[in-house]
């Protein structure tokens, strides 16, 4: 009869007041502040990602929303002040074990436009997001905020026998599939494997974390490709660790375990990537993998890419990974990116977008016609790899079964 649900704890962008290591660890001191005086037994909690806590009532069959409304009253209080400019918005998820943790590991780049009311997400349970001002369910829409049984009748129950501690302490998914979508055909062309979800793209700090983090994400795609669906598995490899020596020996161990058989289904997605890579560099990046992967793909963060640097041919293409939360700097990244494809062209290599979360970035892609697309918009992050579905792209994001 328990209820667990996963509370995901949003802070606006432009609110942040430090680093998001920082941030994370601040409202993670002062949610379980709250949770440890009003979230009391025999009812738990956990943090089980940054921003994520699963909570859990043996008693119930449902959570109130509108209970949590005073913590997100609370949060906006502590980080923000009486008078501050802070804006806290939670989201809950309620559903079964594996869909709470699912939803714990997502990033939030990937949940906006559940945020934003325009979907469920591809997510099965109930959502709810709940600010200070009140609750509102999001799937279903229009649904009930309140717990069951009422918080009355919930106080004079006992919590059935058998502890719930294993609740709060499954290991959250550590990768994560995006579909990549072909726009031209209207169809998905396979998918990437991310950490944590995650679309590199930007500026890499500790090249160690990023090759290990790859590393895990090879061996997932590695299960994908024994047993899922046909279509392009996209790998990650960050490209300062590919041009550095001793990290390139790291790769050198995966690389020998990826079958030549598979060859013609591999594609490497390639970040970390400046606005211009050397000629060397590349040709390096190219020789170290080009004998295990069919497609090689730069991931960068700068629409003004030096694509002309490139020699013809020395990459299948050049994806855009879109970053930050303001919609016009978001928009002229796009719009610079695809401008000219005539150079792209004569270069050999393909164009796409990545990180696409909005039906407004999703409509000027069409627009500019470029090529590849991924992104929340597109299709939610999921835990498996997505296959080759057509879907129309009217009806995207196209939902996935996990």
């Amino acid at each position: 009869m328990t209820a667990i649900a996963c509370l995901k704890i949003f802070v606006g962008e432009e609110l942040v007041f430090a680093d998001t290591d920082t941030m994370a660890s601040v409202v993670a001191k002062v949610a379980s502040a709250y949770l440890e005086t009003h979230w009391t037994w025999p009812r738990r909690y956990g943090l089980v990602a940054p921003f994520s806590f699963v909570l859990a009532d043996p008693r119930a069959t449902s959570l109130d929303a509108e209970e949590l409304c005073r913590m997100s009253r609370d949060l906006q209080y502590k980080l923000f002040g009486e008078n501050g400019a802070g804006e806290v918005t939670l989201l809950m998820l309620e559903g079964d074990q594996a869909e709470v943790m699912r939803f714990a590991g997502t990033p939030a780049l990937a949940l906006k436009t559940l945020l934003d009311g325009l979907g469920d997400g591809a997510f099965a349970g109930r959502v709810c997001k709940i600010t200070p001002e009140g609750a509102v369910s999001l799937a279903p829409p229009d649904g009930p905020t309140e717990g069951a049984p009422p918080a009355e009748e919930l106080a004079a129950l006992s919590p059935a026998p058998g502890d719930i501690d294993d609740l709060l302490q499954v290991e959250t998914p550590r990768t994560g599939w995006w579909g990549i979508y072909y726009l031209p055909k209207e169809r998905f062309v396979g998918g990437g494997v991310g950490w944590g979800a995650e679309i590199n793209g930007g500026p890499v700090t500790d090249l160690v974390e990023a090759v290990e983090r790859d590393q895990v994400c090879h061996e997932a795609a590695l299960v994908e490709a024994k047993s899922g669906p046909s279509g392009y598995l996209f790998l990650p490899f960050c490209f300062s660790a590919l041009i550095k020596p001793s990290l390139q020996r790291t790769y050198d161990t995966t690389l020998q375990k990826l079958p030549r058989a598979l060859r013609p289904r591999l594609a490497a997605n390639i970040y970390d990537v400046p606005r211009e890579p050397s000629y060397g560099a590349i040709n390096k990046v190219r020789s170290l993998l080009i004998d295990r992967f069919s497609l090689l793909d730069l991931h960068v963060s700068d629409p003004g890419f030096r694509i002309e640097s490139l020699q013809a041919g020395a990459v299948n293409s050049v994806t855009l990974v879109l970053s930050g939360e303001d919609e016009r700097q978001r928009a002229a990244a796009i719009t610079r990116f695809l401008r000219d494809p005539a150079i792209y062209r004569n270069k050999r290599v393909w164009q796409g977008i990545a990180g696409v979360q909005s039906l407004r970035e999703l409509d000027l892609c069409r627009r500019l016609k470029a090529p590849f697309l991924s992104g929340p918009i597109v299709a939610p992050i999921s835990a498996k790899f997505p296959g080759e579905p057509a879907c129309p792209s009217l009806n995207l994001p196209y939902r996935h079964a996990v």
